[in-house]
C-alpha cells in the first residue's frame, strides 16, 4: 500500500474513534446537540480526508493551491465557527450568572431590611 492509502486509513479511523467518543459525550449529556454537530462534521470531513483530496484537486487548482490545504482549511474554519460558537455562549453563560448574582445580593439585602424592622417592631 502507498503511504498515502495508509495515512488516509490510520486518519479514518482515528476520526471514526473519535466520532464515538463525541456521541459517547452526547448521550451521557456532556456535549450539548450543536457541539455534537459541530464536532461530528469535523470528524466526518477528517474521515473521507483521503477522498476529499483528489476530489478537490480542481478547486484546489483554481485556487493556485493544493488540495490538502483545502480540505484542511475547510477543517479549520470549522473549528473557528465552533470556538466562536462556544465563545458566544460562555459570554450568555456569564451575563446570567453576574445578573443571578445581582438579583441574590438585592433579595439578601431586602431580606436584612425586613429582618430589621422586624426586630424593631
Amino acid at each position: 500500500m502507498s503511504p498515502e492509502v495508509l495515512q488516509a486509513i490510520a486518519t479514518g479511523c482515528l476520526a471514526v474513534s473519535g466520532g464515538f467518543l463525541v456521541i459517547i459525550l452526547a448521550r451521557r449529556q456532556k456535549l450539548s446537540f450543536r457541539y455534537t454537530a459541530g464536532w461530528l462534521v469535523l470528524l466526518s470531513l477528517t474521515a473521507f480526508s483521503g477522498v476529499l483530496i483528489p476530489v478537490t484537486r480542481p478547486l484546489a487548482e483554481s485556487l493556485s493551491t493544493t488540495p490538502g490545504v483545502l480540505v484542511s482549511g475547510t477543517a479549520i474554519l470549522i473549528l473557528v465557527v465552533i470556538c466562536i460558537q462556544l465563545s458566544v455562549s460562555i459570554s450568555g453563560l456569564q451575563k446570567q450568572v453576574q445578573k443571578l448574582a445581582e438579583e441574590v445580593a438585592i433579595h439578601n439585602v431586602e431580606t436584612q431590611i425586613q429582618n430589621a424592622a422586624q426586630e424593631l417592631k
